[in-house]
């Protein structure tokens, strides 16, 4: 236990070190925030998507794919380094040297979800509205949990298979993939067979999970083609959204711990 808390603490004091992990993963969901808002209050007529209670799922989910990014990249560096072969030399063992990579970016990930739900709060409180009670925002952080899992995932893979230099190019476009499939200001709900292709990706189905549960708008459409706003409730399609993201969790991580693994007995050899 000792050797994996100081595993760590090194990944930890590896990511604190690094400029880009605040910029990335502290300053993007304030930016973000902060610019569709001026945007918001600067436009006449807005789509809810543009709303901030729908906006904070969705910025929270692409702002984990920078956790894939940043995950990639220091895994990858290490092996560029050569530093994981001499680790691999010493006592640890698979799953401690993926628990030591994958609790910083964990940690980091929910400092994330605080700093976006905190912008809902401020923002709301500026308009003087309730954005969320605190049950809300608990699950709302816990129902995060499985698509951050993912994308940590996805960095550890990527830093796996790929040097330094593949592995932020690869990351890069999963990230773009993350904003346009998840939804986070693209309103997918009018978008007819777009959305029910990304409904099959674990993006979409996290971001309307979260706006679900923050009772978030959205353009309903009626038999005339009239639209009107109305509020994200839980229903049948939240529970095929949880299955979604559990599946994917189960699937990407099983792959990376895998790969891992087989990764370090060819170094090994």
């Amino acid at each position: 236990m000792k050797r994996t808390l100081l595993f760590i603490k090194r990944n930890f004091l590896e990511m604190v070190r690094d400029p880009l992990v605040y910029i990335f993963c502290a300053g993007f969901p304030i930016a973000m925030c902060l610019l569709f808002q001026l945007i918001v209050r600067n436009t006449s007529e807005v789509l809810p998507t543009f709303s901030i209670k729908s906006l904070v799922p969705g910025i929270s989910i692409f702002s984990y794919s920078l956790l894939m990014l940043m995950g990639g990249l220091l895994i990858s560096k290490d092996r560029t380094s050569a530093f994981l072969r001499r680790l691999f030399t010493s006592p640890l063992k698979s799953y401690q040297f993926i628990i030591g990579y994958f609790v910083p970016f964990f940690l980091i990930g929910i400092v994330q979800t605080l700093i976006s739900l905190s912008m809902g709060y401020i923002f709301s409180a500026i308009d003087g509205v309730l954005f969320a009670s605190f049950p809300q925002a608990l699950l709302f952080i816990v129902s995060m949990f499985p698509i951050m899992i993912i994308n940590i995932a996805l960095g550890m893979i990527f830093g796996t298979l790929m040097n330094d230099k593949s592995a932020p190019a690869i990351s890069s476009i999963f990230v773009s993939a993350s904003g346009i499939l998840g939804g986070a200001w693209m309103p997918l709900e009018t978008m007819g067979g777009f959305e029910t292709f990304a409904k099959f990706l674990p993006f979409y189905p996290s971001t309307s999970l979260g706006r679900m549960i923050l009772g978030a708008p959205y353009l309903s459409y009626d038999a005339n083609g009239v639209a009107s706003v109305i509020s994200y409730t839980f229903n049948n399609d939240g529970i095929l959204y949880i299955v979604n993201a559990l599946v994917y969790m189960v699937v990407i991580v099983s792959l990376s711990l895998v790969l891992f693994k087989k990764k370090m007995s060819s170094d090994r050899l």
